[in-house]
């Protein structure tokens, strides 16, 4: 049996980058040093990304996320009320998932209990309901302002505040919350039946490489942003791999990079995100999740990235979340769920009762061939029925 964890143990580099010393040899104060020493290293923090060719398979998927999310902002079936109540549970499933995926082990109907209770922290609360209570109030955070948020350093900062904010200083001292690290992080597997420890994947050094890394990534997210000429779901997925590449904060940055997800998600108009978990459906496919973030930045020092395992994963992830989001439609009302030439048929449908294909067909300005492919969607989603076969089959709901 075996856990990722996040490598803490203290690693001197300050002798390294003694000011004297870089002054000495190089002639130039450290921070501009560091910046040329960093690309040396070898990261690519999405410069390159204008050029990465998307296979099909890729492309395929977002174009069926982009079709639900045309869909979504066509249907407007949502109440205030059934909003309110998606969002709750949401909160709950997410704030449980995301915690559990870095070893927290409350389930939902505790949570669920929990928050009720007003997530109220206590001496005696455990480390797990200490960091649902962050998730909770770092969810409901970006919920309430994620439009006004722009994607900066300091806003960063700010967010893995409030996630860790109920932490106790043992478990993450208080100058380094909302502070980048201050000591090496390597997430490392751990065999929890030996002890043996194995490095999963090196992240960034402390200290200016850090710095330089995340100011780096940053800027670059935001130059992508404004050119419009990347897909907003795959500039997110790359920004989120090579955040977690980085490592930059001591503790959360897990739980941070997928409350990340969810805020640029909503930022660039995905509305639907908050009405389902993105953290449950990454827990439920852990080991893939880690598999694939592994595969793709084991390449980060190549003189190409390779981000299709990553992002495979990650628009998958979002893919389900739509077609969980459709279900709920569906259950709500079929009709909101549907495009204008389904509504129609399903309303031919459900006012005649039964109808066979040719009486729909005078109907609709269909082909014969358009109508029978529409017919077999709108069974295999369980919103109409058949009898018979052939030319005798009738539909009806």
């Amino acid at each position: 049996m075996a856990a990722l964890v996040c490598d803490q143990n203290n690693q001197v580099i300050e002798e390294f980058f003694n000011t004297d010393v870089l002054r000495l040899f190089f002639g130039c104060p450290p921070r501009y040093y560091m910046d040329v020493l960093w690309l040396f290293y070898g990261w690519s923090f999405m410069r390159d990304i204008d050029k990465y060719s998307l296979n099909n398979k890729l492309t395929k998927i977002l174009m069926e996320i982009e079709r639900f999310h045309g869909k979504f902002q066509a249907s407007k079936l949502f109440t205030p009320h059934f909003v309110t109540e998606l969002k709750k549970t949401t909160i709950i499933t997410s704030s449980g998932a995301s915690t559990r995926i870095e070893g927290a082990i409350l389930t939902d109907d505790e949570i669920k209990k929990f928050v009720s209770n007003g997530c109220k922290i206590s001496k005696m609360s455990s480390r797990s309901e200490r960091e649902v209570a962050g998730y909770v109030k770092a969810l409901n955070y970006i919920y309430k302002h994620y439009n006004e948020i722009e994607v900066t350093e300091k806003n960063l900062r700010e967010l893995h505040q409030i996630l860790t904010s109920e932490l106790t200083s043992d478990q993450l001292p208080k100058k380094q919350r909302g502070a980048y690290k201050d000591i090496t992080n390597h997430v490392i597997e751990k065999n929890l039946d030996t002890g043996k420890e194995t490095i999963w994947f090196k992240t960034t050094p402390p200290g200016p490489m850090t710095e330089t890394a995340m100011r780096d990534l940053v800027d670059n997210f935001n130059k992508f942003k404004q050119s419009e000429e990347i897909h907003p779901i795959i500039l997110i997925a790359i920004f989120i791999v090579h955040f977690l590449g980085i490592h930059p904060f001591r503790d959360g940055n897990g739980r941070l990079s997928r409350l990340i997800s969810v805020w640029l998600m909503l930022k660039f108009g995905y509305l639907w995100i908050q009405f389902t978990s993105h953290e449950k459906v990454i827990e439920d496919n852990k080991e893939n999740y880690y598999l694939s973030l592994r595969e793709t930045q084991n390449t980060f020092q190549a003189k190409k990235v390779n981000y299709d395992r990553w992002l495979y994963f990650f628009i998958t992830v979002i893919l389900k979340q739509t077609q969980i989001i459709q279900s709920i439609l569906q259950k709500q009302s079929p009709v909101s769920a549907m495009n204008k030439n389904e509504q129609l048929v399903y309303e031919i449908i459900k006012s005649n009762h039964k109808c066979n294909i040719g009486f729909i067909l005078d109907q609709v300005e269909m082909t014969r061939a358009g109508l029978k492919t529409l017919l077999k969607r709108l069974i295999e989603q369980r919103i109409i029925k058949v009898e018979g076969v052939g030319k005798g089959s009738k539909y009806y709901i």
